[in-house]
């Protein structure tokens, strides 16, 4: 910001932020919205298997809240559950209700809502920083990148969670640039952070104060930083995670109450059990997940700073701080996985957007065949020139896309090979259409041809990819089989390797074998009993101790041979 503009005396940088065009996407943005959302995630969502280890671990505390009308204290395989709080499940039991029971479909679509709704708020948070186009394809830009397709389409808390962080995020903003809509905006956003707290703990709370306070201290807007604390806020945050959490700890106890808050969180940020990563994970994890946008994110965050982007100095300074501080914040957890950082992804869209935006603005018209639009053609043309190079950048790892997937399919997996190989044109064609548009001047084609080509690929890839891989890993095809095999009544044990999955579709709770040991001992006890085993522990047991064990069924299950024992009457 060249210099502090004073709007009024509660906050002298409002003005450096505040849109003069209206935020909210007209009736075509939001059309366009509509479709890409649902093609994106909605297409065929539930037409494969849940997938281990998350999407039947989710899927089974679902159901098991169903089954036992419980819907604070939460089980998994009939033992309690403290992983995580409830509201992820909730959603899952409310789109069960409607579709009749807990399947592949009721289980992903809390995430594939999510993903949907984000983009509308993208939309409306880039639109508010700078205009309704950069808001627009700020949302497409989210929509098409790797982690969001994959994550968008799977039964997993993170798209939830994104959701109310990001809602959260958008009123701290909105409160702290529009002072009439202040009070109201931040409590609006410590409900989201309660919601957020409900999907997935503590961090529901941490992520959106990370993403606006410091934004707020680099401006000295010390007041409304402040401000954003107000104890109606604070009281409406503790109404809303307190009418579970409150309600589990006088059920249970505190100490189980604890272990939501702590366990999932706060100590895998400081001493994880798994998924432990070094400080620079993310330096190569966020790259892959944002995939191909990352290309174009050094120049969009140029693009932001950029001398004919003055006005909007402040928005980009708060997009850079928002990504900043989670990357950091996640960087140092000792516990890291590519979709911890996903609250950061909007921020990264919208200034991914700037760029195509402001890069497609009356590109080549008749008015002005060489610059940009009445009124600004040397921004536009500054913003065509510095997305030639992430561009044919794109152009070139497109092409060895082209070559590499074929091939790597062919060597590793034969049958994935022809929808490589497609996926792989798809790659290069739209990438090199996008290359030779914007070198004829034609930035608004270049922008589509990049878009469009990334729908066309997501479609191929549900169309293509996952009925092979889902054929690969039968998952539920062998668990009908089991189901069909197991002895009414009899004890049912499996090995820990995809458990959930074995209970969520044979609909028969499953006592815990892990070792060799428990095994053998499991196997050696009186009366009837079968056991799920995979092939290479199967190996390592010795049989002799437990007498009359026979094999019922082997099938292959994600490329493993799989057994069920079963030992009949007593010893």
């Amino acid at each position: 910001m060249a210099g502090r503009v004073t709007v009024n005396a509660e906050s002298p940088v409002e003005s450096c932020m505040e849109s003069p065009a209206p935020g909210a996407p007209g009736r075509a943005g939001l059309a366009i919205l509509l479709a890409s959302g649902f093609l994106l995630f909605f297409w065929r969502l539930g037409s494969h298997d849940l997938w281990p280890p998350d999407e039947p671990r989710f899927a089974l505390v679902a159901q098991e809240m169903w089954s036992r009308g419980d819907y604070s204290v939460l089980s998994r395989n009939n033992q309690l559950y403290t992983d995580k709080p409830p509201l992820f499940f909730w959603a899952i039991n409310g789109f069960g209700r409607l579709l009749g029971g807990i399947d592949e479909w009721a289980a992903r679509l809390p995430s594939a809502v999510a993903a949907l709704l984000a983009m509308f708020l993208i939309a409306r948070l880039g639109g508010w920083l700078y205009d309704r186009r950069t808001g627009l394809i700020a949302a497409l830009v989210f929509a098409t990148s790797l982690q969001i397709v994959a994550r968008g389409r799977w039964a997993s808390i993170d798209m939830t969670l994104n959701l109310f962080v990001l809602a959260a995020i958008l009123l701290l903003w909105r409160g702290r640039v529009r002072p009439g809509t202040r009070a109201a905006s931040f409590r609006a956003a410590w409900v989201m952070m309660g919601l957020a707290t409900l999907a997935k703990g503590p961090v529901g709370l941490v992520l959106p104060l990370l993403a606006v306070v410091p934004a707020c201290l680099i401006e000295r807007d010390f007041r409304t930083a402040r401000r954003m604390f107000l104890p109606s806020g604070l009281a409406l945050f503790l109404l809303v995670t307190l009418s579970w959490f409150g309600l589990f700890m006088f059920r249970l106890g505190p100490q189980d109450a604890i272990e939501v808050l702590l366990h999932q969180n706060v100590e895998r940020y400081v001493s994880a059990w798994n998924s432990a990563h070094p400080v620079w994970y993310y330096l190569w994890r966020f790259p892959a997940g944002f995939f191909p946008w990352i290309v174009f994110l050094p120049w969009g965050v140029a693009q932001a700073f950029a001398a004919d982007e003055k006005e909007r100095r402040g928005a980009a300074r708060f997009l850079v701080t928002w990504m900043a501080a989670i990357l950091l914040f996640f960087s140092f957890s000792t516990g890291k996985r590519g979709v911890y950082i996903i609250p950061l992804y909007p921020a990264a869209a919208i200034l991914v957007a700037r760029l195509l935006a402001r890069a497609s603005r009356m590109a080549g018209s008749a008015a002005d065949p060489a610059g940009g639009p009445a009124g600004e053609p040397t921004g536009a043309r500054a913003a065509r020139r510095r997305l030639r190079a992430p561009v044919w950048i794109w152009a070139g790892v497109a092409l060895l896309l082209a070559v590499a997937l074929p091939v790597a399919a062919r060597r590793h997996h034969a049958e994935f090979a022809s929808v490589a190989a497609g996926l792989g044109v798809l790659f290069a064609a739209g990438a090199l259409a996008a290359a030779v548009l914007h070198a004829r001047g034609r930035g608004a084609g270049a922008v589509a041809a990049l878009i469009g080509s990334l729908f066309l690929i997501v479609l191929v890839a549900t169309e293509g990819l996952l009925p092979r891989v889902n054929r690969y890993e039968n998952i539920r095809g062998f668990a009908d089989l089991v189901r069909q095999n197991l002895q009414p009544g009899a004890p049912f044990a499996t090995t820990e390797e995809k458990r959930d999955a074995w209970v969520f579709y044979t609909g028969r709770f499953a006592e815990e074998t892990d070792t060799p040991e428990a095994i053998v001992e499991y196997l050696a006890r009186d009366g009837p009993r079968d056991l799920l085993i995979e092939d290479d522990l199967l190996r390592r047991i010795d049989l002799a101790g437990a007498l009359g064990v026979v094999e019922v069924l082997r099938g292959t299950v994600a490329g493993h041979s799989v057994h069920l024992l079963r030992k009949e009457g007593a010893r």
